[in-house]
């Protein structure tokens, strides 16, 4: 990043819950900055309103304190959305967060996706790029902790926002209100980049998958340190890996293999013993089994990975990483025979069901160039105000979202078979069993009878049992085309 024009966009969401297919953004707070960290802008903070057929989780809205009456007067998701891919779109953007690329980003995909905008194009068109914070918060404790507080909980270390912000005296006094969460992400990227320059720095080259081709290919030349959520806090995230095989389905990843952990089944196993182990429900595998240490590298997701070299012989003794064993385990993997193919074969695409419905089916392929242009001819119509365009797609997915997106943006230019035929959606995943507005209403019956639970708390739930008895009143009791 040297060019004046370019900038970062940190961004947060709070949403209804942690399933980025099915929960809904229901607020967002965004804040330009300049490259050394500076705003240069007026933040933008926006409520989303949830459709009706949405039922928010009671634990996302006890902890936000966001509920669908406290939304109402925000903007509709396609309205949000629109202003906030106009603002990720500007050229030279680096769209950042905490936690973000495996989160807050697929959020926005998915509501893009559902709103027949483009899910992808802000990520890299116009010199854009994404990056993540909290790899490199974790990378800074485990390589270079200097001039941060490592905030630890039972001697292990935390990583989250709140904890990182309280133990270094950062600002943030509303955790879990989105703009307070920017503005605390930001103010720790400004401590990294103060003590740990050369850090910061090879961290954000990590945008670009040249840097990570270097690293990683050709497949298994080189020992690397690998950061990731998906390792032990204890060990501040981080593991040594080498790269063995590339992946068969996806081109811009690499399947690597954790030189701390059992490489011997890795070497000895049948490719069915392995796929079978590696894809076993951890509820499943139980304690006792141990996940084979195979681990999927994503170019597109800057990964924090470096050379192994970064890890001075202090950082090896404090980390409990065997340098010696390490090289060893290298080698060992080597030898094996076939361990490419036999690897690689593990990931190929097996058979799997496809999603029930189109809302969730955005990895299922790509948008073709004719539907896309439909798609912006369609935009370009709702951001002038003009009537709805009944266009036609080919792909199936984007027909049943476009009159999903009608009925929420244009319901009084749909005719009396499309409100029938959306009513009749809305009532369907309202009485979604488990999922739905009768399993709802006797949750929210037993958080009330909490004797323990607090006067806030109990205002949210008091506010979403009226919000649930009035969807039952509209689409189920008193359900109505007109």
């Amino acid at each position: 990043m040297e060019s004046s024009t370019e900038s970062f966009y940190w961004y947060d969401l709070e949403t209804t819950g942690i399933d980025t297919q099915r929960d809904r953004i229901v607020q967002f707070a965004g804040l330009r900055t300049d490259l050394n960290l500076n705003p240069i802008e007026e933040p933008f903070v926006t409520y989303v309103r949830l459709a009706p057929e949405i039922l928010p989780s009671i634990e996302a809205s006890l902890i936000t304190g966001i509920t669908p009456a406290r939304t109402e007067h925000g903007r509709s998701e396609w309205q949000a959305l629109s202003e906030i891919n106009e603002r990720l779109s500007v050229a030279g953007t680096c769209v950042t967060g905490f936690n973000n690329i495996r989160f807050d980003d697929e959020f926005i995909r998915y509501g893009f996706y559902r709103n027949l905008i483009d899910p992808y194009g802000r990520e890299w068109r116009d010199g854009n790029s994404r990056w993540d914070l909290i790899d490199l918060v974790r990378a800074s404790g485990a390589l270079r902790p200097d001039g941060l507080e490592w905030p630890l909980r039972d001697g292990t270390p935390v990583f989250s926002l709140e904890q990182m912000a309280r133990a270094n005296n950062l600002q943030h006094e509303n955790a879990h209100d989105a703009l307070a969460d920017v503005e605390a992400t930001v103010a720790l990227a400004r401590v990294i980049k103060s003590c740990q320059p050369e850090l910061y720095t090879y961290a954000l080259s990590l945008r670009q998958k040249t840097t990570l081709g270097t690293l990683l290919l050709p497949v298994g030349e080189r020992i690397c340190v690998h950061v990731s959520g998906i390792y032990p806090n204890s060990g501040y995230c981080l593991t040594p890996i080498v790269s063995v095989a590339r992946h068969p389905i996806i081109d811009n990843r690499v399947i690597a293999v954790d030189l701390a952990g059992d490489i011997d089944f890795i070497c000895e196993s049948s490719v069915q013993e392995i796929r079978n182990a590696v894809f076993m429900p951890a509820a499943q595998r139980g304690r006792a089994v141990t996940r084979p240490p195979l681990v999927t590298v994503a170019f597109n997701q800057c990964p924090f990975v470096a050379p192994i070299s970064v890890v001075r012989k202090a950082d090896a003794d404090r980390l409990h990483i065997d340098l010696e064993r390490i090289q060893r385990a290298q080698e060992t993997l080597a030898n094996c025979p076939d361990l490419a193919e036999r690897v690689a074969s593990v990931y190929e695409e097996g058979e799997h069901d496809p999603p029930n419905d189109p809302e969730y089916a955005l990895y299922d392929g790509f948008i073709n160039d004719a539907d896309r242009r439909t798609s912006e001819r369609l935009q370009d119509a709702l951001r002038n105000g003009n009537a709805w365009m009944n266009e036609e797609f080919m792909d199936p997915r984007l027909a049943t979202l476009s009159q999903r997106l009608k009925a929420r943006v244009r319901p009084e230019e749909m005719d009396a078979d499309e409100r029938r035929a959306h009513v009749e959606f809305v009532r369907q995943r309202l009485a979604d069993g488990d999922n739905g507005l009768d399993a709802f209403l006797r949750e929210l019956q037993i958080w009330q009878q909490k004797d323990s639970l607090e006067a806030r708390d109990r205002e949210v739930v008091e506010a979403l049992i009226g919000h649930a008895e009035k969807l039952r009143t509209q689409f189920v009791t008193n359900a109505s085309i007109e």
